[in-house]
């Protein structure tokens, strides 16, 4: 048999998943023609869908973007950068929240209490884009333009979403970046101290330094152009409890400024640089092997200092 704990999570997301279900069900509800569908895991990995999926054997909740992205932001709305659906959907979006225990006051501390579940729903990964249209006619104008960022980045709303689909080989849609879609931008927002960090992590596994970009989701002011007389203006702000960003921009020509991104593969463009005002894609250099200086020449070993500074300072 189960686990007592094991059961009583099941009968607990059981319970849960019936509102969710009549939430789904509810004709009412402005979203009912673009939610995929909702589901609740729990941190010990019990799993509930509706409407049920096929889904791998070894499909891990724990693994998952929504699920990782949620236990990192506990209490808030998070958001992922679109993916492929694992239920066979194509390229979605997923708004997931944490649950905590119940407690007789209602009252939870984010930074005591541990989350026992995520709920999450999926949606069409262009809804968005809709959505600030259908609600927000500045974006309508001519050269303004509207869009929405996760914590990392990668876009969630932009005009280009609307676009037909291409059939260009090597295409990055749609795991767009800032700095591959709004380069004006993303050269500026980089000297935004408060708001952006560029960092570089290594990944043991396949042996490389990956370099990506985080977003401060406490910043509590709007941000204009910290060099002006630009051609593109624009204001960005986070969504209030969310790891949403919105940016508008008002721009009469968005050509001139570049940030480096291979089309082709993840491969960085620049290994032998890294500097917190260069802007480029979020990439992956190969990794050094670390080796003793008395093994190498001169030339050698700085390079491959240049790399070992680069994990210690970010």
């Amino acid at each position: 048999g189960r686990r007592p704990q094991i059961r009583q999570e099941v009968n607990a997301l059981y319970n849960a998943m019936q509102h969710l279900k009549k939430r789904h069900q509810d004709a009412r509800g402005s979203l009912k023609n673009y939610i995929i569908r909702r589901y609740i895991a729990s941190v010990n990995g019990v799993l509930q869908v509706f409407p049920g999926c096929l889904l791998n054997n070894n499909y891990d909740p724990s693994q998952r973007p929504w699920y990782r992205k949620a236990i990192q932001h506990p209490g808030k709305i998070i958001t992922t950068e679109p993916y492929l659906d694992a239920g066979s959907s194509g390229y979605i979006i997923t708004i997931a929240h944490t649950i905590f225990e119940g407690k007789s006051n209602a009252l939870h501390s984010i930074e005591r209490d541990q989350p026992v579940a995520i709920v999450a729903l999926d949606l069409p990964y262009a809804y968005f884009y809709k959505m600030i249209l259908d609600s927000t006619p500045l974006c309508q104008m001519h050269n303004i333009k509207c869009l929405l960022f996760e914590n990392e980045g990668y876009l969630i709303a932009h005009p280009t979403m609307m676009e037909p689909k291409s059939s260009l080989r090597n295409q990055r849609r749609p795991h767009e970046h800032l700095t591959h879609k709004e380069s004006y931008l993303a050269n500026d927002i980089l000297y935004h101290k408060n708001l952006v960090r560029k960092l570089a992590c290594a990944n043991y596994q396949n042996r490389t330094l990956q370099r990506f970009y985080v977003f401060n989701t406490s910043l509590n002011e709007i941000l204009t152009n910290v060099v002006h007389g630009e051609r593109t203006k624009y204001a960005i702000a986070l969504l209030k409890g969310s790891n949403i960003f919105a940016a508008v921009l008002n721009s009469t020509c968005d050509g001139g400024a570049f940030c480096p991104c291979s089309t082709i593969d993840r491969q960085c463009l620049n290994c032998k640089r890294m500097d917190q005002a260069d802007c480029e894609c979020p990439c992956e250099c190969p990794m050094p092997l670390m080796q003793t200086l008395e093994e190498e020449d001169e030339n050698t070993s700085k390079t491959h200092l240049s790399y070992l500074n680069i994990t210690q300072q970010y």
